[in-house]
């Protein structure tokens, strides 16, 4: 065999639906225990099956819709808890730009509307991890995949979780709040495996400032400060830190 045929290389080919769906199996494992407890509080809270369905197809906000149950349930009105919804997930709007300034191709409008649809936290984790690591695999068929898997996973699970809420409330406890306690986990898992060190400052500065707001003032309050300190964070770093290295080098 000659020295050429030796070094031939293969071009990757980007990863297509049933692939995303094939990677968002991790995502809907943790989803459909989540969105069943989801369910059987709605259930609780006085919502049929069908309007717990209804909610997760529309809204579609993970941890937040057991918050809107709890407050409509409890007769706050629906604009307090659509702004408090807001300002929960008010964190999405920065998901889009993130995502954007690392993908290599032309985005599609109508494909683009349906993956951004989907862009949950554990779904924007993992398609930066795809983009950080594996960029030339990714497309948007893969993220269509992945999306369009785990909304519907998160949709049946919660419409399940309503039809047989009457069982699941016999469970313990523990196991109970061990449901809630798999979102997070998940999505931190993805944090970390997409973090990186040139992204230790605004890290930090986020978690730093949203652990003192929580401590101090109010759940709400840190998710809110916490992402605007991450957004100064990242703005100093690179227009003040950054443009400093540029003119090191050129002195």
């Amino acid at each position: 065999m000659s020295e050429s045929q030796q070094h031939v290389t293969h071009p990757i080919t980007p990863a297509n639906f049933w692939q995303g769906v094939k990677d968002s199996q991790v995502i809907i494992f943790t989803y459909l225990p989540v969105s069943f407890a989801f369910g059987v509080s709605a259930t609780q809270f006085g919502f049929s099956a069908w309007e717990a369905l209804f909610l997760s197809c529309t809204m579609y906000a993970g941890a937040s819709q057991f918050l809107v149950v709890a407050l409509l349930g409890s007769g706050t009105s629906i604009w307090m808890t659509a702004i408090t919804v807001i300002a929960l997930d008010i964190r999405h709007l920065l998901y889009g730009p993130a995502l954007h300034q690392l993908i290599p191709n032309k985005l599609q409008l109508k494909k683009t509307a349906i993956w951004a649809w989907g862009l949950t936290d554990e779904v924007f984790a993992s398609g930066m991890i795809q983009l950080s690591q594996r960029r030339q695999q990714w497309s948007e068929q893969w993220m269509m995949g992945l999306s369009l898997s785990s909304w519907l996973s998160w949709s049946m699970g919660s419409l399940f979780g309503a039809l047989f809420a009457d069982q699941v409330s016999r469970l313990p406890d523990f196991i109970q709040a061990a449901l809630d306690f798999l979102l997070p986990a998940l999505f931190l898992s993805f944090l970390l495996a997409a973090f990186e060190k040139k992204h230790f400052l605004v890290v930090m500065t986020a978690l730093s400032v949203a652990t003192v707001a929580c401590y101090s003032i109010s759940l709400s309050a840190a998710i809110f400060l916490g992402i605007l300190s991450g957004i100064l964070a990242g703005l100093f770093k690179h227009y003040v830190l950054k443009q400093k290295d540029i003119e090191s080098d050129h002195a």
